[in-house]
């Protein structure tokens, strides 16, 4: 019961939220919101192109799925809609390559300040800086979700570079998630700690033969900054690298730090990672590591590694069908500290690339792309009684019969979602995931970074020279490959990342803090 009230209480207060952002007119041609758009309907339709992350579908669905949204939008825009997919594999090298080099004909490119290079791509002229008029001409509907505010965050002197996703909720926070079941047995129960995780892993690598604790790859390094943002509350800088090498602590009036270089949680963190390495959390070398997450479904991994969305949307309802008799737990890093920041606006955005030999016309796409419910859902889900139906309750369900592998689509649109559209999606535990966003809503803080154009200020070439020494480092303390003492291998790199400049870096970033 306790779990209903929760979640009836942040619907309603979703629901005010909504409310009270003012009503939206209605979307149709003939609203005053689109009395600029003059769309000559006796042209050839013009193609609009989004480029997106994701390995492109093979199934066919997915055309499909765009023929219907081409329906809408011939008849509101006269304009189609393709995609082009950048494969996961590489992403980001291959997203950097691609736009930069103009060897693709694109005009919507999504993008993303913290994974995604939003800031160094707009500094190097790969997106177009738009005005506030042309936002508010050709993309009128998302202009008026958007504050002024986060249109400031956007912006770069006085030019708009982003649409912010500002109308989705979303956790993307790190953590690990556990068996919930062994951790009982250990004698654990729900995990809360570092300290906890530990005593997790021990018991598996120790009782438990036909499991290994963390069959990781070795490239997820995530753990790392969950491990710095648990020992105290640092507040990291997602823009400058992943590794969020820069940022500030909580209580530290704005002071730029780097716990990389400077003070003892990087530290124990080595020691703590020597400690799981000798005990056999993870295969040797990383040799024959598989799909962890698969491997974790099927009860040879006893954790994986990922963020809170990704933990209630794949990996519990999963569990709950492939390994019924598992139970799960999440871990979020910051969880011993109370330390917790909301996403970026920014962590998913649109841009117009700065190519676009339609730019107007692309902005008028993705304003029917987000604002239009039927073909938002489309994008989103598919079309209906294909790839979803919706329930009584207003659930979204799988039809009889659906086939994944024949009928899924993927068009991956990260970049513009809306809470009032989107359908809870029946198979997940709601209450579960409500009841911890009300621990979240009283402990987050918004993302402290947001229009701080550190690329601006920063002298590439050093920062450039501090993530290659982390490229090397930084992996290789997360899973201890070295034969020297955790210490010394801290000393080592902290003395390249001296000799990289992080000094000069730290002094940069501080000016532009100091200034803002």
């Amino acid at each position: 019961m306790k779990k209903r009230i929760i979640s009836s209480l942040l619907i309603v207060v979703l629901i005010i939220g909504v409310v009270a952002c003012g009503k939206r007119p209605d979307f149709s041609p003939g609203n005053d919101a689109y009395k600029n758009w003059n769309v000559d309907f006796s042209e050839e339709p013009t193609t609009i192109t989004y480029l997106t992350i994701g390995d492109k579908p093979t199934n066919g669905m997915t055309e499909e799925a765009v023929e219907e949204i081409n329906k809408i939008l011939l008849k509101k825009v006269n304009a189609k809609l393709d995609i082009f997919y950048i494969g996961l594999s590489d992403y980001l090298n291959k997203y950097n390559h691609l736009i930069s080099s103009g060897e693709v004909d694109v005009d919507l490119v999504a993008t993303g300040s913290d994974w995604l290079d939003a800031w160094p791509n707009a500094q190097n002229g790969n997106f177009l800086p738009m005005s506030r008029e042309m936002l508010q001409t050709f993309c009128p509907m998302t202009y008026m979700s958007v504050s002024n505010d986060e249109w400031s965050k956007c912006s770069y002197n006085g030019e708009v570079y982003f649409i912010p996703e500002n109308e989705y909720t979303q956790w993307t926070n790190h953590g690990f998630i556990y068996r919930k079941d062994i951790a009982e047995k250990a004698g654990i129960g729900e995990i809360k700690s570092w300290d906890d995780i530990t005593r997790y892993v021990k018991y598996i690598a120790r009782h438990r033969n036909d499991m290994i604790p963390w069959d990781s790859d070795g490239t997820n390094t995530i753990a790392t900054l969950g491990y710095l943002m648990s020992a105290g509350k640092y507040n990291p800088i997602y823009e400058l690298s992943t590794y969020g090498i820069w940022g500030n602590y909580a209580d530290s009036d704005g002071q730029i730090v780097s716990p990389y270089y400077e003070g003892d949680d990087f530290v124990e963190f080595a020691k703590l990672m020597k400690e799981w390495d000798m005990l056999g959390v993870w295969r040797d070398g990383q040799v024959g590591a598989g799909d962890n997450t698969e491997e974790f479904y099927q009860g040879y991994s006893g954790l994986v590694q990922h963020h809170t969305n990704f933990y209630f949307t794949e990996v519990k309802p999963q569990m709950e069908i492939k390994n019924p008799s598992a139970t799960l737990g999440f871990y979020w890093y910051g969880e011993e500290s109370g330390n917790l920041m909301k996403a970026s606006i920014l962590h998913g955005a649109m841009a117009i690339y700065s190519r676009s030999k339609n730019p107007e016309k692309a902005l008028m796409v993705y304003d029917v792309l987000r604002n239009d419910v039927d073909c938002y859902r489309l994008l989103r889900y598919g079309v209906e009684g294909v790839q979803y139906k919706v329930t009584k309750d207003k659930r979204l369900e799988k039809p009889s019969g659906y086939n994944s592998d024949r009928d899924e689509i993927v068009t991956n649109f990260w970049w513009g979602r809306r809470d009032e559209y989107e359908i809870l999606d029946a198979s997940i535990d709601w209450d579960e995931y409500y009841e911890l966003l009300d621990t979240y809503s009283h402990l987050a803080v918004d993302y402290p970074w947001d229009g701080y154009d550190f690329t601006y200020g920063v002298d590439k070439k050093k920062l450039d020279s501090v993530i290659k020494v982390c490229d090397k480092y930084i992996p290789e303390i997360t899973y201890a490959r070295y034969n020297i003492t955790p210490e010394a291998e801290v000393a080592l790199f902290r003395n390249e990342l001296k000799d990289a400049g992080i000094e000069d870096v730290t002094r940069e970033i501080q000016k532009i803090v100091d200034s803002h």
